[in-house]
């Protein structure tokens, strides 16, 4: 893997973990009228953000296939990024302790020199080290059941994907749901789809991210070729 690939990849991975909250299908859960609950969404991405640590795993369909894009953040500077696409030979990683990262895509982890390293270890610092901030209205849309769990709902309006354009099969109506762990308060999906039908099982989520809190999440400098080096 080149220099700028290696750039390239790290840089969008460590950007993908600032924009990670994405939703799922919007069911129709019967919402409270005219209440904006966002100050609730973000008090959990908060209560998450000055924990221990989080993993997000977040599902895409890509052209090829589902893209898998994995996040493991520990606090207070650590971030371990692997991202599985269809076609290619083996998944990219990028790690990030204070202002090192690294870069690995099958052949062993390479040390990003410190300008490309910095474009990584910023974005880790921001979602670290920077108040949780939800930047959308949502709906407080009362308790849900899912796997057999309870979580707290909360939903944006549905909007085009693309508003400057006409609505149609390639333009769907899209809404972001947050569901929230009613014992813990934490955060446990946030998906983006096509609003469904009570009842139906439409359309798969654009984008579905599920997170997990490990009770003792660790992350390590690899042994690397140092940036000086090469």
């Amino acid at each position: 893997m080149s220099r700028t690939q290696f750039t390239t990849a790290a840089a969008t991975a460590a950007r993908l973990a600032t924009a990670v909250a994405a939703g799922i299908i919007a069911t129709s859960i019967p919402a409270i009228a005219n209440q904006d609950c966002a100050k609730d969404v973000a008090a959990a991405f908060e209560k998450q953000r000055t924990g221990v640590g989080y993993q997000v795993v977040t599902r895409q369909p890509g052209p090829q296939g589902e893209i898998v894009n994995t996040f493991l953040f520990v606090a207070p500077d650590k971030m371990h990024n692997t991202v599985v696409v269809p076609g290619q030979p083996a998944p990219l990683e990028t790690i990030a302790i204070g202002r090192w990262a690294w870069a690995n895509q099958g052949g062993g982890f390479q040390e990003l020199y410190p300008q490309f390293a910095q474009s990584v270890t910023s974005d880790v610092a921001a979602t670290l080290g920077q108040p949780a901030k939800v930047g959308q209205s949502f709906t407080c849309a009362g308790k849900v059941t899912r796997d057999g769990a309870e979580f707290v709902a909360y939903m944006t309006t549905a909007s085009l994907a693309d508003p400057s354009k006409p609505a149609g099969p390639d333009n769907p109506m899209l809404a972001r749901t947050v569901l929230v762990d009613a014992v813990t308060g934490l955060p446990a999906f946030n998906l983006v789809g096509e609003p469904a039908s009570a009842g139906s099982s439409s359309t798969a989520p654009l984008m579905a991210s599920t997170y997990s809190y490990p009770a003792n999440p660790k992350i390590e400098a690899p042994d690397a070729v140092p940036a000086s080096r090469r």
